[in-house]
């Protein structure tokens, strides 16, 4: 049975009257007349009284009317948590990134900053290796994706958003005599011990710059991790050389080196969000985090 003729026999059992139920419900008279006796005819009972003056319940009436009011109530407080939580989901915006120490730093910052302007808004992280975020972001479970030009490159139906550039250097323990060079060629690195990210789990241009090392040097010895932090460790403990991003690597070590890496490609960071993405909360904290990035790179 159809809730909105339920909602008429309710209403009409509560106000007797058949005009005073059609104002009510912005129906005409012989609109509610018909459903209420399309109702009786449904459940087989006669549940009004009629004269001309008033529309009392009969017994059967009133039992029904008892057992079917809660469930009318129940089923608009039902659509009412409904659209309460897709207003709060609305509000809700996912970001998805890996764990450097770039993000650790910033994203703070930008959530912090922008819930003072949008004090509604809430927000999730996840944090996973690049080709799981990808998926994430495919079957929309993130809003957006913080990763490389290159590394969303195999992405469809994507925009992407840029918010730095920047190119790879060395990160050398200050004992190693490649510490005092200016800047390194690829075949610099010949002999030494160095630490890289996994394939599986680094980004398209980091891979390509670790292969061309490994290419251009001879008895290099490595050690993969599997995220940059793992490798940050490495480095700050002294067991060798990593490369990366100034911006992702911020230099926090008196005892390690940042050196350039001669002809280094550029590399473009920013934020990739599904084209079916279309809630503006998103976009505008993209806009947000365009504007205020560079306060935070060092």
């Amino acid at each position: 049975m159809d809730i909105s003729k339920l909602r008429i026999f309710v209403n009409l059992v509560e106000t007797q009257n058949f005009t005073r139920t059609a104002q009510n419900l912005n129906l005409t008279q012989p609109s509610v007349s018909y459903i209420i006796k399309s109702i009786e005819d449904e459940v087989g009972q006669q549940l009004f009284i009629r004269n001309k003056r008033h529309v009392i319940p009969t017994k059967n009436g009133l039992i029904f009317y008892n057992q079917i009011k809660p469930l009318i109530n129940k089923y608009y407080s039902a659509i009412q948590s409904i659209r309460d939580n897709e207003k709060e989901e609305a509000n809700i915006i996912n970001i998805g990134c890996s764990v450097t120490p770039y993000h650790l730093k910033v994203i703070p910052v930008w959530i912090k900053k922008f819930s003072l302007m949008y004090p509604k808004t809430k927000f999730n992280v996840t944090i996973l290796d690049h080709n799981k975020l990808k998926r994430y972001l495919e079957n929309e479970d993130i809003d957006l994706f913080l990763t490389s030009k290159g590394d969303a490159s195999d992405l469809k139906n994507v925009t992407f958003y840029p918010l730095v550039e920047d190119q790879f250097f060395a990160i050398i323990p200050n004992n190693n005599s490649l510490a005092n060079e200016k800047e390194l060629v690829l075949s610099a690195f010949s002999g030494q011990n160095m630490i890289f990210v996994d394939n599986d789990l680094a980004g398209i241009e980091m891979i390509d710059q670790q292969n061309q090392i490994i290419k251009a040097n001879k008895n290099l010895k490595i050690t993969y991790t599997n995220d940059l932090s793992g490798t940050l460790i490495l480095v700050n403990a002294l067991q060798g050389i990593t490369i990366g991003l100034k911006f992702i690597y911020t230099k926090s070590d008196e005892q390690l080196t940042h050196v350039p890496i001669k002809n280094s490609p550029i590399v473009t960071y920013g934020a990739v969000i599904n084209k079916k993405n279309n809630r503006q909360i998103v976009k505008t904290f993209i806009k947000f985090v365009q504007k205020n990035l560079l306060l935070y790179v060092h």
